[in-house]
């Protein structure tokens, strides 16, 4: 799981950095509101996301919505420690 973990964190950080890591989310928020809220301003972004997570953690063998469940439980307080604690899992 840590290579498909590393490999989508990638992808989103990317995405993330040239949205701006600037997040919205109030400072309790998830690691998913976070990052979710760092892709604000590009139409289907975190639907497109989302479909390649659930794919792509699938054919891994885990349960489509178990990345979702680990950002979901994480509070690291803003962008880039939210990347670096779900990566470092």
């Amino acid at each position: 799981m840590n290579v498909l973990r590393l490999t989508l964190l990638g992808l989103l950080g990317a995405l993330g950095i040239a949205a701006g890591s600037a997040s919205a989310a109030a400072p309790p928020a998830s690691c998913n509101g976070i990052l979710v809220s760092s892709l604000t301003g590009q139409a289907g972004i975190v639907a497109n996301l989302t479909r390649l997570f659930h794919e792509e953690t699938k054919a891994s063998g885990f349960p489509p919505g178990s990345f979702d469940a680990a950002g979901a439980k994480v509070h690291a307080g803003g962008f880039d420690e939210c990347l670096a604690v779900l990566g470092s899992g």
